[in-house]
């Protein structure tokens, strides 16, 4: 009984923190063009001519005014609105967006694949992708970015009898991927540090660096593990032999200089994939955000994603969006909201399939065939 009200509690404030996340993100944007007087109020512009804007407060009549009433921000004196941003998109590069982020999907699939390989559990690429596809679509579903896990851990398991190696799979390919945007973020944190956009989001970065890097030296430092008091931590987690299998071969991949290196280049492709589909994205709705910039913040933006206290990081995502790329010269939060609601809709869309093969999965129990192993 506590237990089911704790959990209850427990989702109650991911909704409430859910419900704050949108508001704030929402309240920040327009759906039509805007200027910002001297008091800080925005008024919809309705039309503009040289040097003058045509606006109106709600109640009174239109008039025109000097564009240099107005302030400024980015450079621009009439902001966009969501409307005219998503007008404006470019369907060639929407459509080189989608393509690159269902390779790095389809990537995801295959260095899982490679992972499960190495422990001989008999399931076979095509597999490891589909059930992949499975994991992606449930990530938009439940709380946080890691809900599709648990699924994906499910489902593997009905394909093999080494049930406890598989789902200690699934958290390994988890902790491969968070360690992986963790070193890109590093190396474009001192590529872009004369970025005025970077210095400004400096102590999210570092914050979210330090805690990676500390994470990491915990799980694969056998020592500095035992000094943290990993075992007792584990041990007071449900399914504590999932993780200390994960963490055991966590530990021991460096120690196999092949394996590493091809989990190493995998997932540096996984990631250069993901924040390149998000800079088509951001070229498709004509953002001028430098595009090394992409390739810093895209990792950040989805390590913090993955703190499960939004549901489907909703609201979360948008925000971090809005936070860390706003500032930059013709950028405005409509335009960057845009950006971040295509960067949930499109993997959405591309994760359907996860869909059907959910449905198949769901049949019933699957058997590893000939023709899946590996």
């Amino acid at each position: 009984m506590v237990k089911r009200v704790g959990k209850a509690a427990a989702f109650l404030a991911k909704l409430a923190v859910t419900a704050g996340l949108v508001w704030w993100v929402v309240s920040s944007v327009s759906w039509h063009d805007y200027v910002v007087d001297r008091d800080g109020r925005r008024l919809r512009v309705l039309d503009q001519g040289s040097g003058q804007v045509l606006t109106a407060l709600p109640g009174r009549e239109a008039a025109w005014h000097p564009a240099a009433e107005f302030r400024t921000a980015g450079g621009l004196v009439v902001h966009p609105g969501m409307s005219r941003v998503l007008g404006r998109i470019r369907p060639g590069f929407f459509i080189l967006a989608a393509c690159i982020l269902a390779g790095q999907l389809t990537l995801m699939g295959v260095r899982w694949w490679y992972l499960m390989r190495r422990e001989s559990l008999g399931v076979g690429l095509w597999a490891a992708i589909r059930l992949m596809y499975v994991g992606h679509f449930f990530n938009f579903f439940l709380p946080g970015a890691t809900g599709g896990d648990v699924i994906r851990a499910y489902l593997v398991t009905r394909r093999t009898r080494g049930r406890t190696v598989a789902v200690a799979t699934v958290l390994l390919d988890r902790f491969v991927g968070l360690a992986g945007m963790a070193a890109l973020a590093g190396v474009m944190a001192l590529a872009t540090w004369r970025s005025p956009q970077t210095h400004r989001a400096a102590g999210a970065i570092i914050a979210t660096l330090a805690i990676v890097i500390v994470a990491g030296l915990v799980l694969f430092s056998r020592r500095i593990g035992r000094l943290a008091g990993l075992d007792r931590l584990i041990a007071r987690l449900p399914k504590a032999e999932n993780f200390r299998l994960a963490i055991a071969t966590l530990q021991h991949l460096p120690r196999c200089p092949r394996d590493a290196a091809v989990v190493a280049a995998m997932t540096l492709g996984v990631h250069l994939l993901l924040a390149s589909g998000i800079a088509c994205l951001g070229l498709a709705l004509k953002l001028p955000t430098a595009i090394s910039l992409y390739f810093l913040f895209v990792p950040v933006i989805y390590i913090i994603a993955a703190i499960p206290v939004s549901i489907g990081g909703l609201g979360l995502v948008e925000g971090m969006y809005v936070l860390f790329f706003a500032g930059g010269a013709g950028t405005d939060s409509s335009a960057l909201l845009a950006l971040a609601l295509l960067a949930r809709l499109t993997p959405m869309l591309l994760s359907l399939p996860g869909l059907v093969f959910w449905l198949v999965e769901k049949g019933p129990k699957a058997q590893a065939s000939s023709g899946e192993t590996a």
